[in-house]
């Protein structure tokens, strides 16, 4: 081809159409479950708006609402005589509500610093190194995996408080909750907006309307309301009396409590998939989030002490009652309790979507670390609806062992949460005021104390959930097993398995350490297959080996093959049956005489022994051949034809996969029928 000004310039490769994705069965099946496959120019369509971001990404710090007060006081009545009950209730949530409110300012620096997401795991790598920023990353991973079973196990659980008969059927229900949003999330994160959005701000209207209905009632009948907390002492003197282990107890309910913060960080990673300006509309997001947070969870807090909510919050137990459930129940009575039925459903449903948050965020922070080298390369594939389908999958199978190993039950799997969560918390804030140090950037010395103050507050709530969660649980234990605490006890001991923090504790430095070692893979590998490196010798020759378990046109195609690739070509012919082997040299005189068939005896009618001696006594003959093993196959029309043909082929090409200098190739012969 002649360019313009008279020189030559090669011509261009003609551009093929694209091959059509639902053209067979599968396909189509495909495109009814996932939708079309989106081409990447598409990318930018899929981007999301601050109103659909809120409800996929906030849905879990918003959602924690529903069970963080409850777990709160799990711990409280368990030990009232120790700690007086509600009456350390609020001063607890005004304490997680500062807490929030200083990480969620935290995390909008870090939006800005790091528009490209991520969070915690590239602010670590960044400013404290490899190490950090893996243990950062494996904390997240974890608390991604609970916040799926936590949500879900919530979700049912606010079902089963409506419908009690359903109890028997909590584990089905959960893995049916974790499904169903994982294909959503398979369909790409847009359509899972959609379908959120509703349920997510229906639960935001009618727990704030609750809060609000509440309120009014402890004004117009402040007796009925507050009779449960005008009983017994007061909070002063239940401070004044507060003991070792009063004291332990009320740390422990603190750490519980420190659930509703889990999700804080949800926007952060996930800041390229807003709408430009992508860092200010996460940052406006997690305003917003953390406005409605804080109101959500101190209005939860402070009717649960007003209307003295104390009773069936056994989980385990038949007549098991959400305490949102009940506060919407004492607050709606009258001629508007259908709205007890909204609280309860639409709880449910944003608990199962706050786990959509984490299928959002665990799939994102998966790809970084593959492309990264510390994760298979498959996690950052970017599937046919532009998501990552391999981070979605792998979430939602882990999320289901937990449920069961778990059984489904919402206190025990709270008792694994925080530590991971607080964990990056601290890493991320002692890198950003490292950052901050190190650029100077204009306004520093603000955005630092911000980190700062940050810091010094995940730290400390990490060390206090680290007290409260491993130490010697023996004083306590001998306190519960008095008489007068022996129900308390017992529901204490099944809230908080030991073993249950003890998971995340050593499952993270397994997890750092599974990182280095899939790091120390890819490098070795990408030094083998350095152009670097000398190059191995041409092979001196092609030795063509085509197996035939009998004559037909398909081998007679496999032969063919054979004679284009080499002029060495052997037949192996495995005598598992002496009787055929008469018939097989008569035709093969006949119809491929030209070729040599090695008969391989076969007593013990081994098909891999014979083949690997004779592949073996091929190699002595020549060091620097490489050997091909051809195999036939026929390809029948309908999948289960295939069913009923030898399935040799698979195994044999298993047993050949570590052999150096042997190429396995199929030529395939399809049938009509």
């Amino acid at each position: 081809m002649t360019s313009p000004n008279g020189g030559s310039q090669p011509a261009e490769s003609p551009r093929l159409p694209a091959a059509h994705k639902y053209d067979s069965a599968l396909g189509r099946l495909r495109h009814i479950l996932f939708g079309r496959a989106l081409a990447t120019s598409q990318a930018g369509h899929i981007k999301l708006p601050v109103f659909l971001a809120l409800p996929i990404f906030s849905s879990d710090a918003l959602s924690s609402n529903a069970y963080a007060t409850e777990a709160i006081l799990g711990v409280l009545l368990a030990t009232a005589a120790a700690t007086g009950g509600l009456h350390f209730v609020i001063p607890i949530a005004i304490s997680i509500c500062l807490l929030l409110i200083t990480v969620s300012a935290s995390y909008m620096q870090i939006i800005h610093a790091y528009p490209d997401g991520g969070g915690a795991y590239p602010v670590t790598r960044d400013n404290l190194g490899t190490l950090a920023s893996l243990v950062a990353a494996a904390s997240l991973l974890v608390d991604y995996v609970l916040t799926v079973a936590t949500s879900v196990a919530s979700g049912v659980a606010a079902v089963i408080t409506a419908v009690p008969t359903l109890h028997e059927h909590l584990v089905m229900m959960c893995y049916a909750g974790i499904l169903l949003i994982m294909l959503l999330n398979l369909r790409g994160v847009r359509e899972a907006g959609w379908a959120f959005a509703g349920p997510s701000y229906v639960f935001i209207g009618s727990i704030l309307a609750t809060i609000a209905a509440g309120l009014i009632g402890m004004a117009t009948h402040a007796p009925r309301v507050s009779e449960a907390v005008q009983a017994g002492q007061s909070f002063q003197a239940a401070a004044a009396g507060l003991g070792t282990v009063g004291l332990y107890a009320v740390l422990r309910a603190f750490s519980m409590g420190c659930t509703a913060l889990t999700g804080v960080e949800a926007i952060s990673n996930t800041t390229p998939l807003f709408k430009e300006p992508h860092a200010q509309n996460a940052v406006k997001t997690t305003g917003i989030m953390a406005f409605l947070a804080v109101v959500m969870f101190f209005g939860l807090s402070y009717l649960t002490v007003q209307f003295g909510v104390h009773e069936h919050l056994n989980q385990d137990a038949e007549d098991y009652r959400s305490l949102v459930g009940q506060i919407a129940d004492t607050a709606w009575a009258g001629p508007l309790h259908w709205m007890f039925w909204v609280v309860q459903f639409s709880t449910a449903l944003i608990l199962v979507i706050a786990a959509n948050a984490a299928f959002a965020g665990f799939p994102q922070l998966g790809s970084m670390l593959a492309r990264d080298n510390f994760l298979p390369r498959q996690l950052a594939n970017v599937g046919d609806r532009l998501s990552y389908s391999n981070g979605i999958v792998v979430l939602a199978a882990a999320a289901c062992g937990l449920i069961y190993i778990f059984k489904g039950i919402v206190d025990d799997l709270l008792s694994l949460y925080a530590i991971g969560v607080f964990t990056s918390f601290t890493l991320a804030q002692i890198g950003m005021v490292l950052r901050w140090r190190r650029t100077r950037e204009r306004g520093w010395q603000g955005s630092m104390a911000i980190n700062g103050l940050g810091a010094l507050a995940t730290g400390a709530v990490t060390g206090i959930i680290a007290v409260s969660k491993f130490a010697d649980g023996q004083k306590i234990s001998d306190y519960f097993h008095t008489p007068a605490f022996h129900i308390g006890a017992h529901h204490f001991h099944r809230m908080y398995p030991h073993y249950g923090a003890w998971l995340v504790i050593v499952l993270v430095p397994l997890m750092v350490a599974t990182f280095l070692k899939i790091h120390r893979h890819y490098a070795e590998m990408r030094r083998e297959l350095s152009l670097d490196q000398p190059l191995p010798a041409t092979p001196a020759r092609n030795v063509v080996l085509v197996l035939v378990p009998r004559l037909h046109r398909g081998i007679i195609d496999a032969l063919n093959y054979a004679r284009l690739v080499s002029a060495d070509v052997r037949a192996i012919y495995i005598e598992t049956n002496p009787d055929a082997t008469p018939g097989l040299k008569r035709d093969w005189e006949h119809w491929a005489g030209t070729i040599p068939l090695v008969i391989m005896e076969s007593p013990f009618r081994s098909l891999i022994g014979p083949l690997m001696r004779y592949i073996d006594a091929v190699q002595r003959e020549r060091t620097d051949d490489v050997i091909t093993i051809v195999l036939p196959e026929l390809v029948s029309r309908k999948w289960w034809h295939q069913l009923l043909h030898n399935q040799a082929g698979p195994l044999i090409r298993f047993a050949l996969a570590h052999r150096r200098d042997v190429i396995v190739t199929n030529v395939r012969y399809f049938l009509e029928h």
